[in-house]
């Protein structure tokens, strides 16, 4: 079942599901960012450790590759003093990289979204670390890009510099908290996904990857981000980014479920 998330809702954990401390004051976490119009919070669930280091993630993606992007979209901010000033982007002139500074209406406003292929935790095939692009989908709002570098007098417009691990891992956080929503932390025996997310381990692309075909039905609505979740012996999250558009396809491979939970699931017939 693909779950739409219209209303805000919140589930209380009690300790941080990134490292499992419950002392200290534990932080509300959403789901899907804030900043991406998300209602779904894990109440009582980061420490400030851990919060600080997953809002970096967040931070990365949603404030320097989505900017003006978001800000077209009006999805929320917590920031909306930024939105009035001149951000940062990327131009190329006689071949020379440089940056200018300008209002979000006069910017390249682009959704990228990477192609990745399937987590190699998958379909088994040789890895050693990292993450690869095979492609990109490419989303341009209310301008082309040779149209913003013409009227900065440049040759193009170029993306922000992002590093596709910090994406991925971006993804990869949001499939571990659809889970954990859903299921709770007792659910899992181990969350394989977890130490890279936390950036203790360079293993993204064994967890995360795109689907090699796309299954979610295309929105006319709001909602920036879509899930569903397989409970199997391994559990799996799919998501869809930005579906009014089509988006790219993820697939996390979350972690190991207990027999004992995954049995009742099983016999209660549920999909995620």
């Amino acid at each position: 079942m693909r779950r739409v998330i219209s209303t805000r809702e919140s589930v209380r954990i009690g300790r941080c599901i990134y490292c499992g401390t419950a002392d200290g004051g534990l932080s509300e976490e959403h789901v899907t960012p804030y900043g991406l119009g998300g209602r779904l919070t894990l109440l009582e669930a980061s420490c400030s450790r851990c919060a600080k280091m997953t809002s970096g993630i967040e931070n990365t993606v949603l404030r320097n590759s989505l900017f003006a992007a978001r800000a077209a979209l009006r999805t929320p901010t917590r920031r909306p003093k930024d939105r009035l000033k001149p951000q940062p982007m990327r131009v190329e002139r006689d071949g020379k990289t440089q940056i200018i500074h300008a209002r979000w209406q006069d910017h390249w406003k682009v959704i990228h979204l990477p192609i990745f292929p399937v987590p190699a935790h998958i379909d088994r095939r040789a890895y050693s670390s990292g993450i690869e692009s095979t492609s990109m989908d490419v989303f341009e709002l209310e301008e082309k890009g040779e149209d913003v570098a013409r009227r900065f007098g440049a040759d193009k417009v170029l993306p922000p510099a992002s590093r596709l691990e910090d994406f991925a891992r971006f993804i990869a956080k949001m499939a571990y908290g659809y889970a954990v929503e859903k299921y709770g932390l007792n659910a899992f025996d181990e969350v394989y996904v977890l130490p890279a997310i936390l950036g203790k381990s360079d293993d993204i692309g064994r967890w995360v990857g795109c689907s090699d075909r796309r299954e979610f039905p295309v929105r006319d609505c709001n909602i920036s981000v879509g899930f569903v979740i397989l409970p199997e012996d391994e559990l799996v999250v799919k998501i869809k980014m930005f579906p009014r558009f089509d988006g790219a396809e993820y697939i996390v491979v979350v972690g190991r479920v207990k027999a004992l939970y995954r049995d009742w699931v099983h016999s209660r017939g549920e999909r995620g």
